[in-house]
């Protein structure tokens, strides 16, 4: 995770470094950086980034909201950072990669056990190979209220369209899940 006082360094404000920052925008976007990272991160994570990319992807969805953070309504955050992060993951598969690594960096040391673990990244494979499968629409859904726990207020928010289509596209998506589920693991029941 890159601290915030690097994304500060880095940015830069209609030609004014970021570093400028009022005391305010700097305690808020903070706070807002705090309360909503991991967020942010494992939303880009299942959207097929590796977790150097959704570092960086993150990085980029916290430039705009510094960009944006006068004019960003505090009680929204969560679902315009969201709907940010959903936005730099589309243009990201979206435009033809150099160079891709294939190998994913050691996760950091961790006190589970290595049969925990093994199971652990077995699991995250196959929830990333099903979240790959599914249609955007489903599966923005799908993380942000299955997984991430947004209300669909917020889902609805941060995807810029009406609760009651979000209701639908969830049920279609657990639909296509379970699919998609059963069919990775072998089980063709009907």
């Amino acid at each position: 995770m890159l601290p915030l006082a690097a994304i500060l360094t880095q940015a830069q404000l209609g030609g004014r470094p970021a570093t400028s920052l009022s005391a305010e925008q700097r305690a808020r976007l903070g706070a807002m950086f705090d309360a909503h990272h991991d967020l942010v991160w494992r939303v880009l994570r299942r959207f097929a980034f590796n977790e150097a990319q959704a570092d960086d992807g993150a990085q980029q969805v916290f430039l705009v909201a510094l960009g944006r953070l006068d004019a960003l309504q505090r009680d929204k955050e969560r679902a315009f950072l969201c709907a940010t992060a959903l936005m730099v993951a589309r243009k990201w598969r979206s435009t033809p990669r150099r160079e891709q690594l294939t190998e994913e960096l050691p996760e950091t040391e961790s006190s589970s056990r290595p049969d925990e673990e093994a199971e652990l990244r077995r699991q995250r494979a196959v929830l990333d190979r099903i979240l790959a499968k599914m249609d955007d629409d489903l599966r923005s859904v799908f993380v942000l209220q299955e997984i991430e726990g947004l209300s669909k207020r917020e889902t609805a928010d941060a995807l810029g369209i009406p609760q009651g289509t979000v209701a639908t596209r969830l049920r279609r998506a657990r639909v296509a899940f379970d699919e998609l589920l059963r069919e990775d693991l072998g089980d063709h029941r009907p």
